[in-house]
């Protein structure tokens, strides 16, 4: 996430969160292993709200974490609870993978393990949901990243059924479009979403270790990335930002860093 020229990034293996400057210099970290309040368990998505709290999708404990703008723990939510592919009730969480924030200050959440997305307050009060496991227009299969226009509109990785899903920001159906590279079920095929200024929608395809850029039809516009360790590949990259001048950072997991990329034309 980004956030006044500030990079906060979930740190999953080391369980913790890291915020730093626009150069890259550490600023702060909290977190350890573990299920007290504040502790995490392989967090895999943050997000900053207009007031600076902060708000983790603390993955393997199956909840949703709060804190103030220094890291201070304010509330969690969620609890683990496996709605076999339907809507259920709305506090229980399978693996959370991410989180965004819409202009209500509501959260939409990714409760990836059981194929759905939910709404909640920015207190944790239950709003909606949307999906079920499927493959028709508006259910998911493994829905993973997450990505929000300036009109409200959610895009959905839908990892498993290989296409990103538009829905309006009621989380009716709009429009879809393939992704190859998706194929993989396996756990380290977790791709996530972003949106620049213009509208045109990342993606990152971590299995084949390259980034996609889309416009706000699908059609592709540019894609760059390959396996290797230099400034220009990848090695699974998973998560995926823009920041207010359309500069790109990836989390390029397998290489253990963040990659900044200049706005594309």
């Amino acid at each position: 996430d980004l956030r006044q020229g500030r990079v906060y990034v979930v740190d999953t293996h080391n369980h913790r969160g890291q915020v730093f400057d626009a150069q890259g210099g550490l600023l702060r970290q909290w977190g350890s292993e573990g299920s007290a309040p504040g502790q995490f368990r392989e967090p895999w998505a943050i997000a900053v709200d207009e007031g600076g709290y902060i708000y983790v999708a603390d993955t393997w404990n199956h909840r949703i974490q709060k804190f103030d703008s220094d890291g201070r723990f304010l509330a969690q939510w969620g609890t683990f609870g496996d709605t076999a592919g339907g809507l259920g009730v709305g506090d229980l969480l399978y693996g959370p993978r991410v989180i965004v924030i819409d202009q209500e200050s509501n959260l939409w959440v990714c409760d990836t393990g059981n194929k759905r997305l939910l709404k909640f307050t920015s207190d944790g009060e239950f709003l909606q949901q949307v999906g079920g496991a499927g493959s028709l227009p508006g259910e998911f299969l493994e829905p993973v990243g997450l990505a929000l226009d300036s009109d409200g509109n959610l895009y959905v990785a839908d990892t498993w059924n290989q296409r990103v899903q538009k829905l309006d920001k009621n989380g009716s159906f709009v429009a879809e479009w393939p992704v190859l590279g998706w194929e993989a079920e396996g756990v380290t095929n977790k791709p996530y979403l972003a949106l620049d200024s213009r509208g045109n929608v990342y993606a990152t395809v971590p299995e084949e270790h390259r980034v996609v850029q889309f416009d706000g039809s699908g059609q592709v516009k540019a894609v760059w990335g390959q396996y290797g360790t230099d400034g220009n590949s990848f090695n699974l990259p998973s998560d995926i930002a823009v920041d207010a001048q359309d500069n790109v950072y990836v989390e390029d997991s397998g290489n253990h860093r963040v990659v900044k990329f200049s706005a594309i034309k």
